[in-house]
């Protein structure tokens, strides 16, 4: 069985488990007491690390480590306890999407236009910055994974499990034969488990702004 978070454990030592604040495809996330009275974000991949989910997200953890950027979520420590992968990052306080949520609760249709450019801009220059200093690729760029910390004036890039190293501008979009990323969001070549390109990236940004503010996917998922 895979370590299990639970409340006022201690899956790696000074670090208190606190309550769970979200669950995706690929894991878990808690909040944490961390040294020095703070309080961090520990994501408990699922899988054991000689699993493939465990195994590509710490393939992918390793790529982003050394890559350092202001509107980057903070990695802070990888550990791997009892054969599962955990993941320590500064904490955020909401996602783009709940922004989205608030707004639409308010009797708007989305994010106001002049707020929502932005949190892109800034998105766009360290996507930008991945791709040009790191040849990276994040690949799964939606409002879940575009994160407020501590000032909700700014959004950081956060969840990096799927990222990929781009060789001669390209690189392959799929793992162990399955397509990797969230389909609402895929440009084509990534749907299909064709070659990406920087302009991967773009797309799901265009997604995004696209449904941030008009409250709608401009190509929804066949099953939706």
């Amino acid at each position: 069985m895979p370590l299990q978070a639970i409340t006022s454990a201690e899956p790696i030592p000074g670090y208190r488990i606190r309550e769970r604040i979200g669950a995706g495809g690929y894991g878990e996330v808690w909040t944490a007491d961390a040294p020095g009275g703070l309080v961090k974000a520990i994501k408990f991949v699922y899988g054991f690390l000689n699993e493939d989910r465990a195994t590509r997200e710490l393939k992918a953890l390793n790529r982003i480590k050394s890559v350092r950027h202001p509107f980057l979520v903070s990695l802070e420590r990888i550990e791997v306890v009892d054969g599962q992968l955990l993941i320590v990052t500064e904490l955020a306080e909401a996602s783009l999407k709940e922004r989205f949520e608030e707004c639409r609760a308010s009797g708007l249709p989305g994010i106001p236009r002049d707020e929502l450019m932005r949190y892109m801009r800034d998105t766009a220059d360290v996507l930008d910055f991945m791709n040009e200093e790191h040849s990276l690729q994040h690949l799964d760029i939606k409002p879940e994974n575009l994160l407020f910390t501590s000032d909700r004036g700014q959004l950081k890039v956060g969840d990096f499990g799927i990222a990929r190293v781009l060789s001669g501008g390209r690189t392959m979009a799929t793992a162990a034969g399955d397509v990797l990323g969230t389909p609402a969001y895929m440009a084509p070549e990534q749907a299909t488990g064709s070659a990406v390109t920087p302009a991967t990236d773009v797309y799901a940004l265009g997604v995004t702004v696209y449904e941030m503010l008009s409250g709608s996917l401009p190509f929804p998922p066949a099953d939706s």
